[in-house]
């Protein structure tokens, strides 16, 4: 089983959209940015079976671009409410054990998603900038420490 973690693409800043931090959508440079990292994906095999996301704008969009570069159907990806601030890994744990999935995607926030990803490796410290993605490998059973890196994108790389 394999999870792909990822953190939204570059979004605007904070009081230029109406609507508050919710509302904040991608600036078109994260797009761009994460729509070559969509692609990344795509090409190498390494694309999710399912996509849930925060249910904020920004990473609603980047997982919309994921989705649109896969060619999945709406069904396969959708808002999460525990994707928003503060994910409670035992939320996605538990969640991920639910499923026959063999690789979903989670697209969601900082400081989570380098905390989870962290958790789930069984400890070290990685790196999320904005579109950033890891996929973590499970041999078995998804659990804290049961994890292996097999890759990291760097967004910034994808110009």
């Amino acid at each position: 089983m394999e999870l792909l973690i990822i953190r939204h693409g570059k979004a605007e800043q904070a009081g230029v959209v109406p609507g508050g931090d919710s509302a904040r959508p991608l600036t078109e440079h994260g797009s761009h940015q994460f729509r070559k990292v969509a692609k990344w994906i795509a090409k190498h095999d390494a694309g999710p079976e399912l996509i849930l996301h925060s249910p904020l704008v920004r990473t609603t969009q980047t997982a919309q671009i994921l989705q649109d570069a896969l060619g999945l159907n709406d069904d396969a990806c959708y808002a999460q409410p525990w994707l928003g601030f503060g994910l409670r890994l035992d939320s996605l744990i538990s969640f991920v054990r639910s499923t026959t999935c063999e690789r979903i995607a989670i697209v969601a926030h900082m400081p989570d998603v380098a905390r989870c990803t962290s958790d789930l490796i069984g400890g070290g410290s990685i790196t999320f900038k904005p579109g950033n993605a890891a996929c973590i490998q499970f041999d078995s059973l998804i659990g804290i420490g049961q994890g292996s890196l097999k890759w990291h994108l760097s967004a910034p790389l994808f110009h």
